[in-house]
């Protein structure tokens, strides 16, 4: 194990060795990412209705998948891009801007790294470039690569194993960005905060870090959830991690928070900061880059399934949509 790996866990309980090295041919960018974002992220953003729900709020930003498994679903077949190319349209007619994530990777690959590097390169820049053309420039990796079965890797899978894999992947997106938008942002794959399972932002980054990462990525992505009230703390966490990797001058994007308990949101019910947490969110946001809320619409209809949506699965509104734009409509 890397002597800065042991370092760090040298008083935790044991975990697989990792490679030494991890091949990077990264460039940074001497360009600012946007600032002072806030936006509504949601899986099905290539949804009609969710197009609806998203420029009706005045959200001026949405966090929407280009899922791989879809556009490709078998090894070198062909790419079909129709429905989100709709979708980027769509938003650009209703000037919404677009971070688009590159994630799900095809079943068909299993876990054979080399093929899904190639293939990735592959997708990555048939994505780039077909989207910078239509005015996207904000590309992030995957979505929270510290976890498992959230849009990386599987539940069967250990997501510290694949920390290597992962650091790959964060590198040719770089590389492919580079060569295909000169006006191009790689966004880290959101990070899920410690109060989550699985692994830590700190532990995370050192790996990441450690394999010369640094310069792969334009933006911090961190995803607050567990810092209800405590955003100023969740952003301290997270330029702690990035100043011990020499990394403190990029910007931080809280791209994904969310809440569940819709009647607590509702301004007739709770219209204050102390007691509405929608609100206190929102005051709160400025201490991050950007700020995206999960999500436009429930991710599923089965009733057990968290009620995370400003509308239900089948787009009916609830009173968190009106918080949510009044909240968006305010001045700030």
């Amino acid at each position: 194990m890397p002597t800065w790996l042991a370092t760090l866990f040298a008083c935790t309980s044991p975990r697989p060795d990792l490679p030494d090295t991890v091949p990077l041919h990264c460039t940074p960018t001497d360009r600012v990412p946007a600032t002072g974002i806030v936006g509504l992220s949601d899986p099905h953003a290539d949804e009609d209705l969710v197009v609806d729900i998203v420029a009706d709020s005045g959200a001026p930003w949405v966090r929407a998948e280009i899922p791989w498994s879809i556009v490709q679903p078998e090894v070198d077949g062909p790419f079909d891009f129709g429905a989100y190319d709709l979708m980027v349209e769509a938003y650009r007619d209703r000037d919404v801007d677009v971070l688009l994530i590159l994630t799900y990777v095809p079943p068909v690959y299993g876990r054979d790294w080399d093929a899904i590097d190639a293939g990735f390169r592959t997708y990555a820049t048939e994505v780039v470039t077909r989207y910078a053309a239509m005015g996207v420039h904000h590309f992030e990796v995957f979505n929270e690569p510290n976890l498992t079965g959230y849009g990386w890797l599987t539940d069967e899978d250990d997501a510290w194993i694949h920390l290597p894999d992962y650091t790959r992947l964060l590198g040719i997106a770089n590389e492919v960005v580079r060569a295909h938008d000169p006006e191009g942002f790689v966004v880290i794959g959101g990070i899920a905060s410690e109060q989550h399972r699985g692994l830590s932002l700190a532990e995370t980054m050192e790996v990441l870090y450690g394999y010369g990462a640094r310069d792969c990525f334009d933006v911090m992505g961190f995803h607050p959830y567990g810092y209800q009230n405590r955003f100023a703390e969740a952003r301290r966490v997270v330029q702690e991690v990035m100043e011990a990797g020499d990394d403190g001058d990029k910007p931080v994007w809280f791209s994904e928070y969310g809440w569940t308990d819709q009647e607590s949101m509702d301004l007739d019910v709770n219209g204050t900061v102390d007691t509405n947490p929608m609100m206190a969110a929102f005051d709160q946001k400025d201490v991050a880059d950007a700020f995206f809320w999960f999500s436009a619409k429930d991710y599923s209809s089965r009733a057990s399934a968290p009620t995370f949506g400003l509308a239900d699965h089948e787009g009916n509104r609830r009173p968190s949509f009106t918080t949510f734009q009044t909240l968006v409509d305010a001045p700030r």
